[in-house]
């Protein structure tokens, strides 16, 4: 089973998707849904609104809609759970709040705030309820979302939504897709910004600046990344020689390819490729998903520890006290009042003494 869970086709449940997932190395997108991430382990630099936002290890950040963006992993293994809703979720119930964006993005000095630990645990409450098979699991999940946006709303500043409708955002949207479903079509070539300008119909001093500002990075830092992850793709999923691989994939050749790989991994490929000899192939198609396990027992125990739900050490009971002599003592005589009081007379003077005689011997070890 995979951590995986989306109410967007069933009939009464939640509208959203939720996930967790290795995160490419880089990927841009661009989508209507608000987009909820925690990254739970590794360290990425998401690229949105031409700023780079470093994340590390329980860093959140909520993408507002329409806003492009890309995860760019800078290690071999980074894990984020994603959620992913419309954010007619919140103008349904609030309709004044139908034109504005969440600011909300963590960073070392913040992340370990009580308002971000407690958007952490909502996140992790509802994966963790997502995927399980108890009764009432889904009132669970539907529960910590709710949990999760009043948080987002009442702990967070908001700003004026900027109108992704106009003209001017259709046509800066519609050239970005443009270029980029080009590059991935054309990465294994020999490209320039002059070419790619000239597909998105712009001249090339416009064009190197305006996609800079838009996707967050210069387009030549762009496209080797992007041929980078297709040749990450071709090593963990194919035999293909490194020299293959790199010319593949557009590199100039596998010096150049393995200097980057060294610069980003600090490894240089042929010990990537070595493990990987080890343990053989995981084959995948190249675009997809690969969502985690819900077998991982590393990453369960990090859910349950964000949602505040990781097994407790059992407390010993406190030692019994044994009562002395004394009070025996006081117990009998307690005992011999309340026979009294209860009317058993005849059977007193044998009782209380015969208690009195065991507590003696008790005493004496006998």
């Amino acid at each position: 089973m995979q951590y995986y869970y989306s109410g967007k086709s069933q009939r009464g449940a939640l509208p959203i998707e939720l996930y967790i997932r290795d995160v490419n190395f880089f990927r841009y997108n661009w989508h209507p849904e608000c987009e909820f991430l925690l990254l739970l382990r590794g360290s990425v630099s998401l690229s949105t609104g031409g700023v780079i936002h470093p994340l590390r290890e329980d860093d959140v950040f909520l993408i507002s809609p329409n806003h492009g963006h890309a995860l760019i992993s800078e290690e071999k293994e980074s894990t984020a759970l994603v959620l992913r809703f419309a954010p007619e979720i919140v103008s349904e119930l609030e309709p004044s709040l139908k034109t504005v964006e969440i600011e909300c993005s963590s960073t070392r000095a913040s992340r370990g705030a009580p308002r971000f630990a407690r958007l952490r645990q909502y996140a992790a409450q509802m994966m963790l309820a997502a995927v399980s098979e108890a009764q009432g699991a889904h009132f669970l999940t539907r529960g910590a979302f709710s949990m999760l946006l009043g948080t987002l709303l009442s702990e967070f500043p908001t700003r004026p939504a900027a109108d992704a409708e106009s003209p001017r955002d259709r046509k800066n949207m519609k050239a970005i897709k443009t270029v980029t479903d080009w590059l991935e079509k054309n990465y294994d070539r020999k490209l320039t910004l002059e070419a790619a300008a000239k597909v998105a119909r712009y001249n090339r001093t416009y064009f190197s600046s305006f996609f800079r500002k838009n996707v967050g990075i210069p387009f030549y830092d762009y496209l080797t990344r992007l041929r980078f992850r297709h040749a990450l793709y071709q090593l963990n999923n194919t035999d293909k020689s490194l020299t293959d691989i790199a010319a593949d994939c557009g590199f100039a050749d596998l010096k150049t390819f393995s200097v980057y790989y060294k610069k980003m991994f600090h490894e240089p490929p042929s010990e990537r490729r070595r493990v990987l000899g080890e343990r053989g192939f995981t084959r995948a198609e190249e675009n997809e998903r690969i969502y985690l396990d819900t077998g991982d027992a590393a990453l369960t125990e990090k859910l349950r520890a964000c949602a505040q739900l990781a097994p407790s050490v059992p407390q010993p009971l406190p030692p019994i006290e044994q009562p002395n002599s004394a009070d025996l003592a006081r117990i009998a005589d307690l005992c011999g009042q309340i026979m009294k009081i209860a009317g058993a007379k005849s059977l007193l003077p044998y009782t209380f003494a015969n208690f009195r005689h065991e507590t003696k011997n008790a005493e004496n070890g006998t």
